[in-house]
């Protein structure tokens, strides 16, 4: 999208996979940055070895993953290209549902499940915020400084490491664990619409049965008995003790509590709301992901950010 005529060479080359989704929004950001980045559409092997670091768009996982498996020898390249870490990768929303290792709430009609690309040691939930029309926008930490002289300083005045991010959420996932290895960048306390909630039931008590999840389908939010349809009950409910008004009790209300989360290593629930911290925001080496979309607000620093990794990366 550079303009051919500009007199400036760009420095960096950053690609945008553009099978599906937000790809030339991405485009218009990062290029807006600076004229000595160009931007390349991505859709075939051979044009990885062009660029100098790669983002993964918002827009529908599943028909991502679907096009990219029918498209010869592009997954496999793609899969190369993120874990050899020498080059940085970027995935929004969708985006980063592919580089996940586990993924839950995937489509039931998918025979394989969700096609993934790894290469980040996260458990995602696929629609975890809510449908399409479900979308909004809420205040998210900013991402860390860049100070890569490739980057326009703005005025001094402004704060940009403190002010919050306006994350735009789009039947967004979010980010229920990351391993040790994994910077986490950025957290929110949301509540999971209905379906998700009841995947999350469904995935506790795996855990407590002591399954390695890897992938899980969405399940039905729907119960039909006595010959009527109910929504299932979604709310986190806590077993009372019979002890209560014991000298004990409390004692063993903590080791009820600590042996919960040595089990289920998830982020909890209330009982009113189900709301839950989930991370939306993690980066591991050269590996960025985002739940949100960048592309879509009115704020460069994630892809001054992202274009920051990709020239300290240059210069290694």
């Amino acid at each position: 999208m550079t303009d051919s005529s500009s007199s400036i060479k760009p420095k960096v080359t950053i690609g945008v996979l553009a099978l599906q989704g937000a790809f030339e929004e991405h485009q218009r950001s990062i290029e807006s940055i600076s004229p000595s980045i160009s931007t390349l559409q991505i859709r075939t092997p051979d044009q990885l070895q062009h660029i100098d670091g790669i983002i993964l768009p918002g827009g529908e996982s599943t028909a991502m993953g679907l096009i990219g498996d029918a498209t010869t020898g592009l997954w496999d390249a793609l899969r190369t290209f993120v874990h050899s870490s020498t080059k940085p990768t970027w995935g929004t929303c969708a985006g980063m549902i592919l580089l996940s290792e586990r993924c839950i709430g995937t489509s039931a009609v998918i025979t394989k499940g969700q096609s993934l690309i790894g290469g980040v040691d996260i458990l995602v939930c696929r629609n975890y915020f809510g449908s399409q029309v479900s979308s909004f926008e809420m205040a998210t930490p900013p991402p860390p400084p860049c100070n890569n002289s490739i980057i326009q300083k703005k005025d001094e005045s402004d704060d940009d490491n403190t002010t919050p991010f306006p994350g735009v959420f789009i039947r967004a996932p979010a980010i229920l664990t990351a391993s040790s290895d994994v910077e986490v960048l950025g957290k929110v306390v949301a509540a999971p619409c209905r379906s998700a909630a009841v995947v999350l039931k469904e995935l506790e008590r795996k855990i407590e049965a002591g399954e390695n999840v890897v992938q899980m389908e969405i399940s039905d939010a729907l119960e039909r008995k006595d010959g009527g349809i109910t929504y299932t009950d979604v709310r986190l409910h806590k077993e009372e003790s019979s002890n209560i008004g014991d000298d004990n009790y409390e004692e063993e209300k903590k080791e009820a509590i600590v042996h919960e989360r040595i089990n289920i290593d998830l982020p909890g629930a209330s009982d009113e709301t189900n709301a839950r911290e989930v991370i939306c925001a993690v980066r591991k080496g050269k590996i960025l992901c985002t739940a949100f979309h960048p592309e879509i607000a009115d704020d460069l620093r994630w892809h001054e950010y992202f274009v920051s990794m990709v020239m300290d990366a240059k210069e290694e």
